[in-house]
């Protein structure tokens, strides 16, 4: 009963200090909504000049399909000379090239585009390419195939599944949740711990029947109740109601693999709490450590794009497992049988982290 007076006090704690209880709140949910919508992984308006050498009703009949919000066609320019000038200028994302002779050479089943792109910005130069080429491809085909006697010689077809628009809300105001809480599971408990510090508490608790472990305890589920608390809120009402994304898997499943994640992490945050001083050192280590966990997860590049020994590396990072157990429950609403792989892996990289914290703490204190 002791120990519920002490979780109840520090939620109590937590609820009186306005700035911090803002802070999560916000993160909760304008964060969330604000990542998912001011952040778009898909290419929107981007500008785009034409060469046109043959001047066909083909070529014309191109440049239709390049329609918004995806591109923004600014017209055609009449020498070759103006290409570069137009990149170098930060004028257009790519020029598209039209040689002479397009139209004829349709017929004869081949197909001769160059397509220039100002690379300063390789993303959007790279979606630019990538859109393009498929519009080019179904353009070719789909004239090779009203042509006499023409066979077409690529037949490419796809199929999205889980998210068949390709929204990169989906991806990006899950990645934000995520983010959040490995954020909160390291900063929280180490400020409650700290805030004892700071108003000299931990004195008069060395000398009171209150043991110092049952007092960490509190704190760590408290913190773990906000946590689950606010990952519940930003479900329902942020990535469910007003972001529109589908949550298909089972809500009390992902708040079990919360509940795994914030397990494995709480001793990094116990660990920054005992070699902190102040509010200040604890929000500095709390990004120290951070940083890496993001970069290593996959969340920021994808596992195939980073160096051979960072791919090795992300096996060490708890957030990955977190994530991709994650996914697979909200997006694909995949059951226990198959995330239960990753709440092992999540327990077994944890325990040997809480065991340090609490050693660290103790011996702190």
């Amino acid at each position: 009963m002791k120990f519920l007076y002490l979780v109840k006090k520090e939620l109590l704690l937590f609820l009186r200090n306005k700035g911090l209880l803002i802070f999560v709140i916000y993160l909760f949910t304008g964060d969330i909504y604000i990542a998912a919508n001011g952040i778009d992984l898909s290419l929107k308006h981007a500008k785009f000049y034409t060469l046109d050498y043959d001047m066909s009703y083909e070529s014309r009949e191109l440049i239709s399909k390049m329609v918004p919000p995806w591109y923004n066609f600014q017209g055609y320019i009449t020498d070759s000379k103006q290409i570069e000038s137009y990149l170098m200028k930060d004028k257009a994302v790519g020029i598209l090239v039209i040689p002479e002779n397009f139209n004829e050479n349709i017929k004869k089943n081949k197909l001769d585009l160059a397509l220039y792109l100002n690379g300063a910005d390789a993303s959007t130069g790279y979606l630019f390419a990538g859109y393009t080429t498929g519009i080019i491809t179904d353009y070719y085909l789909e004239k090779v195939k009203n042509y006499k006697n023409q066979i077409a010689k690529i037949d490419l077809r796809s199929r999205v599944l889980y998210n068949p628009n390709t929204k990169s809300k989906y991806f990006l105001a899950l990645s934000e949740l995520f983010s959040v809480i490995t954020l909160l599971v390291l900063i929280l408990p180490a400020a409650s711990i700290i805030r004892e510090k700071d108003e000299g508490n931990i004195e008069m608790i060395l000398i009171s029947p209150l043991s110092i472990r049952k007092l960490i305890a509190a704190k760590l589920l408290a913190m773990t109740i906000i946590i689950l608390l606010g990952t519940t809120v930003s479900i329902n009402l942020i990535i469910k109601t007003a972001l529109h994304i589908p949550v298909r898997g089972n809500q009390a499943l992902f708040l079990l693999l919360t509940i795994g994640y914030i397990f494995t992490t709480m001793g990094l945050s116990l660990f920054i709490a005992s070699i902190s001083s102040n509010m200040l050192q604890v929000s500095q280590l709390a990004i120290l450590f951070l940083l890496p966990i993001l970069f290593l997860s996959g969340s920021w590049t994808p596992y195939e794009s980073m160096p051979l020994i960072f791919q090795k590396l992300t096996y060490l990072s708890p957030l990955k497992y977190y994530l991709d157990a994650g996914y697979a429950v909200i997006i694909k609403g995949l059951g226990l049988n198959f995330v239960w792989f990753y709440i092992i892996m999540m327990f077994l990289m944890g325990l040997p982290l809480f065991i340090i914290g609490t050693f660290f703490i103790n011996k702190k204190l």
